[in-house]
């Protein structure tokens, strides 16, 4: 019977698509690196400390208190959440599950609380195929018990050894000798199912105490080690329905022979692949995997608020093909963008819904669907969350990225270049309008030669004359890519423009929109970069813009 244990805890900086970056430098953790360290932190930081490349563990360990170094963890999860649009953190629930079961079904006296199964199990769950070798004893030799774990996506097996008898697991030092050595009835095969997190295999009304909080988040708790009486105030039925997750009886599921499984001309690859794995993959989670992905676009663009604040726009395009003819197609796109400021406070939230429609007679087609949020903020560093979910297929992504907002000074300036798919003058109000303008924003940032290329952007402070009018210079200017590194201003220097214009532009405020339409019909397939430079003629103050866009078929 597995006792249970009710800690829970907070770790694990990953990243959102893949697990842990590959091949991160370690650091090789000293007993008195874990001494000084409190026992509700010892935990957890027994979980973390696999995940953490050398930089990262040293940072952890350099930190004053528990106080400190609880901060820091809790910041790292908030920086790594695979969906940070919603107030679930899906990996850190697995992973929380994955340690809190391998200090139950693993454990060892030792730090960090549980054996090489129990390390294994967190770094990427439960195995697809968990075969038990039994010890044997032969007149040539002598084979310990042991367990052989594979997993599927990895086309990786591991072995372990209880070579001390001691109920303690070590890697099996001859992995290969151990599957040549055994025969298929020394193997009893248990099968999982990996597609789902563990949070999804564990009963709901059993998750709770797995999800309770851990010392960390309670330091005055009493006793949190007391695992025998938590467990022996669980009823039977409880106990047994936890065990059936890291136990399950499963005879009729039991393959009649190991080469239903595996095949003796592939086990010499899969034998000694866990060490590349563990380089290359330190850690997965089935949402690595598993989930549906809808990718889009988007941008982030800043223009002059009120107040000392600026209007910082965030354009989306949801690409979308529809095949076939006959039927109709409905589907509406959730879009979710969160705003946080440098202290990982929320401060702003905004939504938007894409509703795309197909009638029957319409054959099928593609199209990047257009929306766009706006928010006003203060001068400061902010990270961002956007996420955009179909609600009928469930696909979904969320991307990240962050940026300062810098107030536009009393000198000239001029916003962020918004590159348009469209823009044309309107007398209807929509979340695209700016004045007597329909701005329709493209983030993608891919055109074709058959059509000009259209840029919006706003040119702030500009000097009055007597009459109340004020009068600049609009010049641009387009490069292509090379594959020689350089910097911006060096591309610009070396290299002659393939498109460059300049006109004479003048208005009636300090404060002018602009919009131009560049031709693109000289210009080759491929990433170009443009530079939008303002001068105003009567102070003769300059500013200057740069973007990057492409040509495409």
């Amino acid at each position: 019977m597995i006792a249970f244990f009710l800690l829970l805890i907070l770790i694990l900086p990953i990243d959102a698509t893949v697990a842990v970056a590959a091949k991160t430098p370690t650091y090789k953790v000293k007993k008195a690196d874990v001494n000084k360290l409190s026992a509700d932190m010892q935990y957890v930081f027994a979980g973390l400390h696999y995940h953490l490349n050398a930089y990262q563990t040293r940072q952890f360990l350099s930190l004053a208190d528990d106080e400190k170094r609880a901060q820091w963890v809790k910041r790292f999860w908030e920086l790594n959440d695979p969906t940070p649009t919603t107030p679930e953190n899906e990996m850190m629930i697995e992973h929380n599950i994955r340690v809190n079961l391998a200090k139950l079904s693993f454990p060892s006296k030792k730090w960090p609380g549980w054996d090489k199964r129990g390390e294994v199990f967190i770094r990427y769950g439960p195995p697809d195929y968990r075969g038990k070798i039994w010890g044997e004893v032969t007149v040539k030799k002598m084979y310990p018990p042991g367990e052989l774990w594979y997993y599927h996506r990895h086309t990786m097996l591991v072995a372990f050894e209880e070579f001390g008898r001691d109920g303690e697991y070590i890697y099996a030092i001859d992995p290969l000798g151990i599957w040549e050595n055994m025969s298929p009835d020394l193997i009893d095969f248990l099968i999982y199912d990996t597609r789902d997190g563990l949070a999804q295999k564990i009963p709901q009304n059993y998750l709770e105490f797995y999800a309770a909080p851990t010392p960390a988040q309670i330091p005055n708790r009493a006793n949190p080690y007391q695992e025998d009486a938590m467990r022996l105030s669980l009823p039977r039925e409880q106990q047994e329905a936890i065990d059936a997750i890291m136990d399950p009886d499963l005879p009729a599921a039991l393959p009649k022979d190991v080469s239903d499984v595996f095949h003796r001309d592939q086990i010499r690859e899969i034998a000694n692949n866990y060490e590349i794995v563990l380089e290359e993959t330190p850690a997965t989670y089935p949402f690595n995997f598993n989930r549906l992905e809808l990718p889009f676009y988007f941008g982030v663009d800043q223009f002059r608020g009120g107040d000392n604040s600026n209007r910082v726009e965030v354009s989306i395009e949801v690409p979308v093909v529809v095949e076939g003819e006959g039927g109709s197609f409905e589907e509406t796109f959730h879009a979710k963008v969160v705003v946080w400021n440098s202290q990982f406070e929320e401060v702003a939230r905004r939504d938007r819904e894409i509703v795309l429609r197909k009638s029957a007679d319409v054959a099928g087609f593609a199209n990047l669907l257009p929306t766009q949020v706006v928010f006003t903020l203060p001068k400061g560093y902010y990270r961002m969350a956007v996420a955009v979910r179909g609600a009928k297929s469930g696909a979904e992504s969320s991307y990240r990225t962050s940026f300062s907002c810098d107030p536009f000074g009393p000198d000239v300036a001029i916003s962020d270049i918004l590159f348009a798919r469209k823009i044309a003058p309107t007398e209807e109000v929509s979340i695209f309008s700016r004045g007597a303008l329909d701005v329709i924003p493209h983030p993608v940032r891919a055109y074709s030669r058959k059509y000009p290329l259209p840029l919006y952007f706003e040119v702030y402070n500009l000097m009055l004359d007597r009459r109340g009018v004020a009068s600049y210079t609009v010049e641009y200017k387009i490069i292509p890519h090379s594959n020689l590194k350089k910097r911006f201003w060096q591309r610009f220097d070396e290299t002659a423009p393939v498109v460059a214009s300049e006109f004479q532009s003048s208005g009636y405020g300090e404060s002018e929109t602009q919009y131009i339409y560049v031709g693109t019909e000289n210009l080759d397939l491929g990433s170009y970069d443009i530079l939008v430079t303002v001068t105003d003629d009567l102070t003769q103050s300059v500013t200057y813009r740069k973007g990057t866009f492409s040509i495409v078929e």
